[in-house]
């Protein structure tokens, strides 16, 4: 018999075969369409009733739209399923059985957040025992089954839905994949004789036998779920019964951690968020702090952080399929830069005036912070006017063009000097002189703007000078009063020297009035405008590489004016435009020609500002899925993008483009070679100078400040030294598609005179930075690189507690949390220990139980590389006192010095690894990672073993994994399902 089942969205009825039991619908109302999971039956009594009880075929009156509202506004819901041993993704509300026995309400002493209906993690609670699949293959089911397999299925008098769109193929527990066409050429009829859909109808034999056969691993499945409960409740409740409800439970809610709430593993997925946090504190052993009597022993500690882990990470990747969604991405000031730079081909830096872009998740190209504040909008209009002007160049010849020569233009035979209105002074005999281009034989009329003082019975007298030669001479009118004088000459197309000269110069220093004593002339520009009646134009070259059609009789202006935009804005969008977006923007040159009496090439200028202002351009902007889907591949010129930005921080260029216009760069060889193509392009220096200097702090390193009378050989040049070694390593490893482990291991570093000088080593000469070996050194990779080591350090000493931080943070992907309130800094601690070493010193701040359960793990780590100084120079002493750069790690490993410090931790490998392709995921998507992420991520860790840990390798598994090729119409895993 069909079980019925019930919309828990619009209480919609319906029945499907039993077959499809367990698998991911969409209700059949077209007014609700909320996923659905089918649910198993527990037992044949509920099969029974279902058989008996009467339902509403799929004919029935349409729903109230008081409960179509209510579907419409309350989004799906979904879980993912604790990780052990697989998972299983599935749809939101279930679908109730139609005649099953309702539960009673939750009472009230419940927690609230837990029953309101319409909060998420209401929604979820009420979802959540769907994970213990009820179905069993007891005798009684067997026998039953039996009984229809040789009698047959009567079937009269019900409507059925099909399934055929809506059925999603779901993994099985026994890891077999419902696959193929669900819908069948032939249906059974109805009692009228209407044709049913055989695919929702159990006529086979073979249907029903499966349906039979898999309710065992339901069986099984329910004894692990209830293994990993009895897990729950034997270990991890009463470990937080004993060490953390005092200070999280309803009533404290310390740090906003509630922790006595927890009662099912269904519910740590349901909360993840909290958990995580929890699990993070106890796995970094921060909680409960050290001052807390009722500490855990390490085995304990151990065992339930194990746990959380195996429920909140370890699920199985080939049951999770989420892409995520990153929020719109607005154009950072690096990426708007270098798109400039590549779209037009000039050397502008416009967003240099913009504000600073703010930061999230240790980036600033992350979607979610990029905001566009009122500023902001302002200075892009400033620069779309700055960049259509050296693009386009609107120049009207027709009525000959103007060219203006400033002194700082020009040539003075005598030397002189400029005064602040700009006028360069000729205080003798002499001229000044500019060398103008001429583009046609004609008529010129020269301009001179220039000024004298008065000395003398005449006035000052200038000469018009054509290539050395007096053409015309002006008397200067008035004492400092600026005027223009002008003549007009006939000049030949070519280039001529043309100025002003001094004719008359005098001085009498015995002159009763002492401003008439000397007799000067000062010029402050020169103009020449022509050739009458207009020439050749003499266009930039920008100007003629975009310019490439201009209207004739045969042409219009907005024909012209489409074929010149039409590349301009498939690039500048960075995908295909269409007719009507063409017209749109020739139709503004259009109406400045026809209307405002403009030229042409003065609405290609309009038309180019408004293309840079669209958001188009200045968002990297990509479609949500469409028709309900929940997920969508990415087009090809969507892939470029992401390609482009996240390896060249810039638009796609010319073979990217032809490669998605031809619909190539999915195939997996193509692909290959241009991540291989783009990181050796001089291009992808942007990842050192943005992904690089971010995940290492570089940045930071123009803020810090040592102590110059300390430190006195330290300057801007060092500072910028400093940095620029770190970001030609990882130039190099990229490059020379090294192994990302050379971050840790490389035996090399790059230096000039001035760095070389710094570290001690010899043989460097000038300011050009070369390779040079470490070998016989105490350095090893970016650890020991000045520049880490000067921004890790405070102004008058080294900073062990923030050398270690680092290393945690940056280089174990481990952040530790920020310390608790009330603890004064090591420096207020210890006024009354100065005479101690900052080693004793540490050991007293340690013994504050707030902070020894952050400071043992970090502390040591920094202790390690006590033998550099503040700015990264290496010592024996400190002061008086011997360097003491030993330390032992909260596992027990012990060390003396960096380089035994490093072998540590180069044999943290994998957890280095995975550090760092979190941060590159995250800069390679411009959002911050989600648990799903964790498949991802392991995706290129595997890619990238497989070749040694090569850089290419890493970034070939990012490029090709799901986040980087898809995007989800929702970001939370549970509103995709």
């Amino acid at each position: 018999m069909n079980p019925s089942f019930c919309c828990a969205s619009c209480n919609f009825r319906f029945r499907v075969e039993e077959r499809f039991l367990g698998r991911r619908i969409r209700c059949p109302n077209p007014q609700c369409r909320q996923p659905i999971l089918l649910e198993d039956y527990a037992d044949l009594g509920d099969l029974k009733r279902s058989a008996a009880a009467p339902f509403l075929s799929a004919s029935a009156p349409t729903p109230s739209p008081q409960s179509t509202a209510t579907a419409k506004s309350r989004p799906a819901a979904a879980v993912a399923k604790p990780p052990s041993p697989a998972v299983r993704v599935t749809a939101g509300p279930r679908a109730v059985p139609a005649d099953r026995p309702r539960k009673a309400p939750a009472p009230a002493a419940q927690n609230s957040a837990q029953s309101e209906s319409g909060s998420r993690s209401g929604r979820r609670v009420a979802i959540a025992d769907r994970y213990a699949v009820r179905s069993s293959a007891t005798p009684m089911m067997i026998a039953f089954g039996v009984t229809l397999l040789l009698g047959g299925v009567a079937v009269g008098g019900y409507s059925f839905w099909n399934l055929q769109a809506d059925v999603t193929t779901v993994r099985g527990n026994d890891d077999s994949t419902a696959t193929g066409t669900i819908a069948s050429e032939s249906s059974p009829q109805d009692s009228q004789g209407q044709s049913l859909p055989s695919n929702a109808v159990a006529h086979n034999a073979k249907s029903l036998a499966t349906a039979i056969l898999t309710s065992g691993v339901s069986t099984a499945q329910q004894r692990q779920q209830a293994a990993r409960q009895q897990n729950l409740e034997d270990k991890v409740l009463p470990f937080l019964k004993t060490h953390c409800v005092a200070c999280h439970s309803a009533e404290t809610q310390e740090s906003g951690i509630v922790v006595d709430g927890l009662s099912s593993v269904n519910q740590l997925l349901q909360e993840r968020q909290t958990w995580e946090r929890v699990y993070r504190m106890l796995n970094a052993g921060a909680m409960p702090p050290a001052d807390y009597d009722a500490q855990p022993t390490d085995d304990l500690r151990r065992e339930v952080t194990a746990i959380f882990y195996e429920e909140l990470y370890n699920f199985d990747c080939t049951e999770i399929h989420h892409a995520g969604r990153s929020t719109l991405h607005r154009l950072n000031r690096a990426e708007y830069n270098n798109t400039i730079r590549d779209l037009f081909g000039i050397s502008l830096t416009p967003a240099d005036d913009f504000p600073q872009d703010d930061v999230g998740e240790g980036f600033d190209n992350i979607g979610d912070v990029l905001s566009m504040p009122p500023l902001l909008m302002e200075k892009y209009l400033d620069a779309a006017e700055l960049v259509a002007a050296t693009v386009i160049d609107t120049r009207d010849f027709s009525k000959g063009t103007t060219q203006v020569f400033r002194p700082d233009q020009m040539l003075s035979s005598i030397g002189g000097n400029v005064d602040d209105n700009g006028f360069h002074n000729l205080l003798t005999k002499g001229a000044l002189t500019a060398a103008v281009p001429t583009s046609a034989d004609g008529k010129y009329k020269i301009r001179i703007h220039a000024a004298a003082t008065q000395a003398g019975d005449e006035d000052a007298k200038m000469a018009l000078q054509i290539n050395g030669e007096n053409i015309h001479e002006f008397e200067v009118k008035g004492h400092r009063k600026p005027a223009w004088y002008e003549h007009e000459v006939t000049l030949t197309a070519g280039s001529h020297a043309i100025g002003g000269a001094f004719l008359n110069d005098f001085y009498n220093p015995n002159d009763p009035e002492e401003l008439r004593r000397d007799r000067n002339l000062a010029i402050q520009s020169i103009e020449v405008i022509g050739p009458e009646g207009g020439g050749t134009p003499t266009w930039t070259e920008t100007h003629r590489r975009f310019v490439t059609v201009n209207p004739s009789e045969n042409v219009s202006v907005k024909d012209a004016a489409s074929q010149v935009l039409r590349p301009i804005l498939y690039r500048a969008f960075r995908r295909p435009v269409t007719d009507t977006e063409v017209a749109r923007f020739a139709e503004l040159v259009h109406r400045n020609v026809s209307e405002f009496q403009e030229t042409y090439e003065y609405g290609l200028y309009v038309a180019l500002q408004a293309a840079l202002v669209s958001p188009d351009f200045l968002f990297r902007k990509e479609t949500d899925p469409e028709d309900g889907a929940v997920e969508r591949k990415l087009n090809e010129y969507e892939v470029a993008s992401r390609l482009s930005y996240f390896l060249w921080s810039s638009m796609p260029d010319d073979e990217l483009f032809q490669l998605a216009e031809n619909k190539r760069l999915f195939d997996p060889t193509i692909l290959q070679t241009q991540i291989e193509r783009m990181l050796h392009d001089d291009k992808a220096q942007a990842l050192s100078r943005n992904f690089a200097a971010q995940w290492l702090n570089l940045r930071n390193l123009a803020d810090v400040r040592p102590n110059l009378e300390l430190f006195p050989d330290f300057d801007d040049a060092l500072r910028s030294a400093m940095g620029q070694e770190t970001e030609m390593l990882f130039s190099t490893i990229v490059k020379e598609n090294r192994s990302i482990d050379d971050f840790l291991n490389a035996d090399f570093t790059f230096l000039n005179e001035r760095l070389a000088k710094h570290y001690g080593i010899t043989g460097v000469s000038g300011e050009e930075f070369v390779r040079v070996s470490l070998e016989g050194t105490k350095r090893l990779g970016v650890l020991t690189q000045a520049s880490i080591l000067t921004l890790t350090s405070n102004p008058s000493r080294t900073s062990p507690v923030k050398r270690g931080k680092w290393i945690l943070e940056n280089i174990l992907g481990e952040t530790p949390p920020p310390p608790p309130p009330g603890v004064p800094p090591l420096e207020e601690a210890a006024k009354d220990v100065s005479g101690l070493s900052l080693r004793e010193r540490l050991e007293i701040h340690r013994k504050d139980p707030g902070c020894a359960s952050c400071h043992k793990a970090m502390d040591p780590l920094g202790m390690g590389l006590e033998n550099f100084d503040a700015v990264g120079r290496w010592r024996d002493k400190e002061g008086e006192r011997d360097v003491d750069s030993t330390g032992e790690l909260p596992s027990g490993e012990k060390f003396s010095g960096p380089l035994e410090l490093i072998g540590i931790i180069r044999g943290r490998q994998t957890q280095f690894h995975r550090a760092f392709t979190e941060r590159l995921l995250t800069y390679a998507l411009g959002r911050g990672l989600e648990y799903y992420d964790k498949c991802a991520v392991d995706q290129a860790l595997v890619l990238m073993k497989q070749r040694g840990n090569r850089f290419s390798a890493l970034v070939e598994g990012i490029v090709t994994s799901d986040p980087f090729l898809k995007r989800s119409r929702f970001r939370e895993l549970d509103s995709a399902q």
